[in-house]
């Protein structure tokens, strides 16, 4: 084994002894009385005992409060979870599982005295980059945040980072985990889903059925399978695949990974998104290895192992869509930045006789590896336990070019792209991008959506970016009116949006109307396409980053989730350089149907980092400077937006009257998380807050001020005012490194009658101000 990389707290034997001996040999004396007790929190035993050894532990002993502790895992050549010569996905999950020891080494078995066991609950997981090999070492820093009761059960918040080298891995948000008595599992009703949870909505799938085997709905014998994990993808699938072997990275695992037993149902047009389902089964053996060491005194699944099971089913869906080539060195792994959630609420234990995995697809396309999202649900014995919402996979090492030469074309016509990397003339009629390419472009190689000049910009030198799910907001480029990598005024350009009726942001908002945030991001993602469709980037031997720099529009109508496709026009209206740097002018519209949803222009900018650095502010503002008045915590519940939209922290300073109007004056907080989504989806390798956000947080000071002017505004319905005209400017960057937000608003019009507010305000990064906001509006309607 490599030597352990820092100074040991507890090593490896020790870890051990406390996953299967006595807590007292390990914590000391003052946990003697644990060992009396008929169960107690452990680390599992071999073979998923994955602590390695305990580098720091931080916290009161028996507090029961806060805490952290930091671990090491080695990953070893040869050892029993490698997967195509990577750790498997729910191993990299699994090894930060010493949140069990520091919950004891707070004392909670001194409250359970061994009569409820835990069981996580909930937990999202996003990956950061690939799955490291033999060799490295990953290291966790696991945090306990705080315990709680929910009547007689306590429970605690927790949640870690892991790094490989000092480069981040992966990261374990909301993770919540309870201690049970046998009488509360044995009462647990299971996940219980909504009407929103099983509605269908459309998936978003490529324009590559030509390029694959054809299929049907189908089911696979146990010795099917088998062929699988033996590289025989004709054994299990029929003579289409006669003559292809699947390289150790794509077969399905076997030895003790053998988690699927049987596929009883695969339909390629099933599932509640239109995109392909697949439902797997296995018998579960009550002395299966899983159950024996997990735990020593409570055998029950881990949860992580129940996510690899549903990976395996979708594994076997994407082999038999066609997604294989015989190329060395290709891994499935998790797709970086997606978050997948987590939820536990049902255990499989020794009783449990078969349990089911039902993975339902709702995206796949090529970035330009062949990536797929899906939700997924276990089933123990018919009952409901996991529900596990984007599921991610993505196939490192293979392209759609190496898939589409094994499989006939069947006469496909090559895209404008393509047409342009092959060398010909580019054609006359209109070019067109579907979501392939503009997700090479966000987060992929660029050269897979504009061409062959792109490619400098593959690797090595920067580019700026559109931004990556969940952040982007266009599906395709229908009409291009411009001539490609000339950057003049006068090109056109029309791009679609379809909406989601039950998107994130819908959820998130908690009203029935688009966030303006996304709104706003639908009209400016189309004028970055024509920014890059026009070659901008490639006029400077310099890397330039690409920022709004200001804007003013009017809404026209209110977008619901019934919207259906939004259509956006953009024009190039002026163009200049001058000192490295590009400035461009474009105007936009947004149509739902017929009618116009929104409307404006706005000005962009292309900076080089030492620009961006030279961070100077909007020089002419001063902040406000308001006295009195109140502060509050940013309300939490509906109608304010959840944790994945709120800006805003605290209310800082509420002055009814205040302000230099006389009318009102609200001034909130926000202390910026480098991890926050955002920043990753915007931009890839240039993260920064999205300027839409920030004048998302103003709107949300407006909400938070009209509740308190009119209490019976939480029944009612937020909006923007139609046919107000507002204008921001910005000129600064909130970025990872940033300390905190401050949003400031001065209420310029306050009418009772028909509950409106209107305000000009400023937006403030570390004292500095960088945003200013004009004639934003908001009303509250009732209810509808």
């Amino acid at each position: 084994p490599p030597p352990p990389r820092s100074p040991s707290a507890l090593d490896r034997a020790q870890c051990l002894e406390f996953a299967v001996g006595s807590i007292a040999r390990v914590l000391g004396p003052d946990f003697a009385v644990i060992d009396s007790y008929p169960t107690r929190v452990r680390l599992p035993d071999e073979p998923l005992m994955l602590v390695d050894r305990i580098v720091t532990i931080d916290g009161q002993p028996r507090c029961l409060t806060s805490g952290r502790v930091v671990t090491e895992h080695d990953i070893h050549a040869g050892a029993w979870y490698l997967d195509g010569g990577r750790i498997a996905t729910c191993i990299a999950i699994e090894a930060g599982q010493a949140d069990l020891f520091l919950s004891a080494y707070l004392g909670v078995d001194f409250h359970t005295r061994g009569l409820a066991v835990y069981r996580l609950l909930d937990a999202a997981v996003t990956f950061h980059r690939g799955l490291p090999r033999p060799g490295q070492v990953i290291r966790y820093d696991i945090r306990i945040e705080r315990f709680f009761r929910q009547g007689d059960t306590i429970l605690f918040k927790f949640g870690f980072e892991g790094s490989v080298d000092g480069e981040p891995l992966l990261t374990m948000k909301n993770g919540c985990a309870g201690f049970f008595t046998a009488a509360e599992l044995a009462a647990g009703k299971g996940v219980v889903q909504t009407t929103l949870d099983t509605r269908p909505r459309p998936g978003i799938l490529p324009d590559d059925a030509a390029e694959l085997p054809p299929f049907a709905k189908e089911s696979y014998s146990a010795a099917q399978l088998d062929a699988l994990r033996a590289g025989d993808p004709a054994g299990c699938f029929g003579s289409l695949f006669e003559g292809r072997r699947l390289p150790d990275g794509l077969r399905l695992p076997g030895g003790r990974m053998k988690l699927v037993d049987r596929v009883t149902h695969l339909d390629p047009a099933g599932g509640r998104f239109g995109a392909g389902i697949i439902r797997a089964e296995a018998d579960i053996d009550p002395n299966a290895w899983f159950l024996t060491c997990h735990f020593v005194d409570d055998r029950v699944m881990p949860g992580t192992l129940m996510y690899e099971c549903c990976l395996h089913t979708l594994r076997i869906y994407l082999l038999r869509l066609g997604w294989i080539a015989e190329v060395e060195d290709l891994v499935c792994e998790p797709v970086p930045g997606v978050a997948s959630v987590l939820k536990c609420r049902g255990q499989v234990t020794a009783a449990t006789r078969t349990v089911t995995y039902e993975v339902i697809l709702k995206e796949r396309g090529y970035r330009p590896e062949p990536y797929a999202l899906a939700d997924a649900l276990m089933y123990a014995d018919g009952k409901l336990i996991v529900e596990i919402t984007n599921m991610s996979v993505r196939l490192t090492g293979l392209t759609r070019e190496m898939i589409a030469t094994r499989w006939a074309s069947g006469g496909r016509q090559p895209s404008v792209v393509e047409t342009k990397q092959q060398g010909a003339d580019a054609p006359r009629s209109p070019a067109r991008f579907d979501r392939r390419h503009i997700l090479a472009f966000a987060i992929g190689k660029p050269s897979d959506a504009f061409g062959e000049p792109y490619r400098v910009f593959d690797e090595g030198r920067f580019v700026a970016r559109l931004p990556g799910p969940p952040f982007s907001f266009l599906d395709r480029i229908t009409r291009i009116e411009a001539e490609q990598y000339k950057m003049v005024a006068g090109g056109v350009l029309e791009a679609q949006y379809d909406v989601p009726p039950d998107a994130w942001y819908f959820t998130a908002e908690r009203q029935p109307i688009m966030p303006f945030a996304v709104l706003l991001e639908i009209a400016l993602q189309s004028c970055g396409f024509l920014a890059a469709y026009a070659g901008s980037a490639l006029t400077s031997p310099v890397d330039l980053a690409f920022r709004n720099l200001e804007g003013e529009a009017e809404l026209l109508d209110a977008v619901t989730p019934s919207a259906g496709t939004l259509t956006t026009r953009v024009r190039l209206l002026r163009v200049s350089s001058s000192g490295g740097m590009i400035i461009q002018a474009y105007e936009f519209a947004v149509r739902g149907g017929s009618r116009e949803v929104y409307r404006g222009q706005t000005t962009f900018g292309f900076f080089s980092r030492d620009a961006l650095g030279q961070q100077v502010g909007i020089r002419e503002a001063k902040p406000y400077d308001v006295t009195g008045g109140y502060g509050f915590d940013y309300p939490r519940d509906a109608p304010f937006p959840d944790d994945r939209l709120r800006m805003i922290d605290r209310i800082e300073c509420f002055v009814p009257d205040g302000g230099p109007h006389g009318l009102g004056f609200i001034e909130g907080r926000k202390v910026v998380d480098p991890e926050e989504w955002f920043f990753k989806a915007h931009f890839y390798q240039d993260p920064v807050w999205p300027g839409s956000l920030g004048l998302e947080a103003f709107l949300q000071l407006l909400k938070a001020a009209a509740v308190q002017y009119w209490p019976e505004s939480r029944n009612g319905r937020f909006q923007t005012c139609v046919n107000k005209p507002h204008r921001w400017r910005y000129r600064g960057q909130v970025v990872p490194t940033s300390k905190e937000v401050t949003v400031q608003a001065v209420l310029t019009a306050r009418e009772d009658a028909t509950r409106t507010l209107t305000a000009d305000g400023f937006l403030l990064v570390d004292g500095l101000i960088i945003y200013q906001m004009n004639d934003f509006t908001l009303r509250v309607d009732q209810p509808t």
